[in-house]
């Protein structure tokens, strides 16, 4: 039980504390990134502050009035261009660093995924199995219940049955062959037998009884309760 409250509990609340600290470690990279912006406007504000003004072209004739094509040097076209964009090595492996962390735990988190996935099949296997014991153990209690039912019967209780029974199957024979075999019977079962079945079917079977032993078994039952 207690495996299975913490399997539970991580699938409730491990996957989101996973989200939360990605959605921090992407806060955390914004913030790194407007840093850097600012970072690169300040040094290509200071490197245009730092450009001196071109001097206006000397009278002098040893000087020619102009370049051609093929004689612009590179410090001319630097000139043209203007600074380049320099970003320091720092943030670079800052950015780095940040990218393969959030790699590991991207990785990390599909790991744990993968392994939570394999566990829940796991349980549920076993929680399956669990049922059908249990199903199993309540038809065997069931079984046992039943069992015991039958054979916890007093043996007054089947002696009343089977009385019963036999009275039934007087009721439905013929009066004169329900007669033959009370004549046969001791005074006791006889009497037993026509207590159980109807007045009108003991009256029926007495009346094909022997009148003396008819008589008999009448003062018997007025004088047995």
């Amino acid at each position: 039980m207690n495996q299975t409250s913490r399997i539970h509990n991580t699938t409730q609340f491990g996957h989101p504390g996973w989200i939360s600290r990605l959605w921090a470690v992407g806060v955390g990279i914004a913030v790194i990134i407007a840093m850097a912006w600012t970072m690169v406007q300040l040094v290509q504000a200071s490197a245009e502050q730092g450009v001196e003004p071109k001097k206006p072209v000397s009278a002098d004739p040893a000087e020619p009035m102009g370049k051609s094509g093929d004689e612009i040097t590179e410090s001319d076209i630097e000139l043209v261009q203007g600074p380049a964009l320099v970003v320091p090595e720092e943030i670079v492996a800052m950015f780095q660093q940040r990218k393969q962390d959030l790699d590991r735990r991207e990785k990390a988190v599909r790991t744990a995924e993968g392994q939570l996935a394999i566990l829940k099949a796991e349980v549920e296997q076993i929680l399956t199995k669990v049922e059908a014991v249990e199903k199993r153990r309540l038809e065997q209690e069931k079984a046992v219940l039943v069992q015991q039912a039958s054979q916890g019967k007093r043996p007054g209780d089947i002696r009343a049955q089977q009385l019963a029974q036999l009275a039934k199957m007087y009721e439905s024979m013929p009066a004169e062959e329900a007669a033959a075999r009370i004549e046969r019977m001791a005074d006791r079962k006889a009497l037993e037998i026509l207590r159980l079945v109807k007045t009108k079917s003991a009256g029926a079977i007495l009346a094909q009884v022997k009148v003396e032993r008819a008589a008999k078994l009448t003062e018997e039952l007025l004088a047995t309760p």
